[in-house]
């Protein structure tokens, strides 16, 4: 998979996880600066510094990062999701994408300390910004869909702005990244 730039993210999206992938895409962008890394994400619930940590390597690599939703991509992966470059946010048909609150504690892998109040409300607010530029959906749209758990189909993924697109076929991504 190194090969072909690919990463995957699989299952909760704790600190370990992040710390793989960040260490991956850093590597990758070392590696040829100018060719493009694919992530493939099906990750239904994560922590918001797990999620941050990722987002912001994304910004802060040069290779364009496109993100591929491939199964239940939910809470903080939604956000790794739609951060992709724009124009190369894909879904696969059978995603289910749901915009949720991660949890003060989740992702955290059984760790005892819970994120303090003031960071997790400060994070929530810089998730609904992020979420806002990237899909152009007026914050206090993403807001309220977070608090409810807005359930989306690729499809309608794609109507919201978090992908740009379905992939319907093809047995590989397609070559241009």
């Amino acid at each position: 998979m190194f090969d072909d730039r690919t990463i995957v993210v699989s299952g909760e999206l704790g600190l370990m996880a992040s710390a793989d992938v960040v260490a991956q895409l850093l590597l990758l962008s070392a590696t040829d600066p100018d060719r493009g890394i694919k992530l493939y994400i099906d990750s239904a619930s994560g922590s918001l510094s797990a999620g941050f940590a990722i987002c912001d390597t994304i910004n802060y690599v040069r290779p364009e990062v496109s993100t591929w939703a491939i199964g239940a991509v939910g809470s903080v992966a939604t956000l790794i999701l739609c951060s992709g470059t724009i124009g190369r946010r894909y879904a696969l048909p059978g995603s289910d994408i749901v915009l949720r609150q991660p949890g003060r504690d989740e992702g955290l892998g059984g760790e005892p300390a819970k994120l303090p109040t003031a960071a997790y409300h400060r994070w929530i607010d810089e998730m609904v910004q992020l979420l806002s530029e990237q899909t152009g959906q007026r914050p206090s749209t993403i807001a309220r869909d977070l608090r409810n758990g807005h359930r989306l189909s690729a499809a309608n993924s794609v109507a919201y702005g978090i992908v740009d697109q379905v992939m319907a076929s093809g047995k590989y991504a397609p070559q241009g990244n």
